[in-house]
């Protein structure tokens, strides 16, 4: 199912807060939108914008002292975020535009930054090839939720083909 439709069961859903740190070690809290499967357990409904490890359709435990999370069962979607700093918003305009085309979705817009969420079934070639059509300069993205905090890939794909 395209990540477009509504692969997350998500119509009413409520927002959680997850650490995030910054590469300075600064942290703050990103409410992520989920709902509720069972207790402690929640489907995460939007990928988020900083916090890593989860995308869109995923079941995750929820630790709220801590206030963070893991995955419990993978959703299948490839969550991407890109910064970007003074682009032209046609620029910006035309990356929603051909993310959707090829099946991935708008989860998140800020000022400067974008969230898409992808199904696995797109392929990283061409969720790679989409992002190589940015300017060099002023953007950068990343995958949220495809490499651990060492940077070795989580795999996780592997097992859904």
């Amino acid at each position: 199912m395209p990540a477009s439709e509504d692969s997350t069961n998500c119509s009413s859903f409520t927002g959680i807060r997850l650490k995030v740190e910054s590469q300075q070690g600064a942290t703050a809290d990103e409410v992520v939108a989920v709902t509720s499967v069972s207790d402690g357990h929640y489907l995460v409904c939007l990928s988020p914008g900083f916090f890593r490890g989860i995308a869109a359709g995923d079941v995750i435990a929820y630790d709220e002292c801590n206030k963070s999370a893991k995955v419990v069962e993978r959703g299948g979607n490839v969550a991407v975020q890109v910064f970007h700093v003074g682009i032209p918003g046609d620029i910006v305009e035309s990356l929603k535009k051909n993310a959707m085309q090829i099946g991935g979705r708008i989860d998140g817009e800020l000022e400067s930054l974008l969230v898409l969420t992808f199904p696995v079934g797109v392929g990283f070639p061409a969720i790679e090839s989409l992002l190589a059509a940015l300017p060099t300069d002023g953007v950068e993205w990343e995958y949220g939720n495809v490499f651990d905090e060492q940077g070795e890939p989580l795999a996780w794909w592997e097992d859904t083909t």
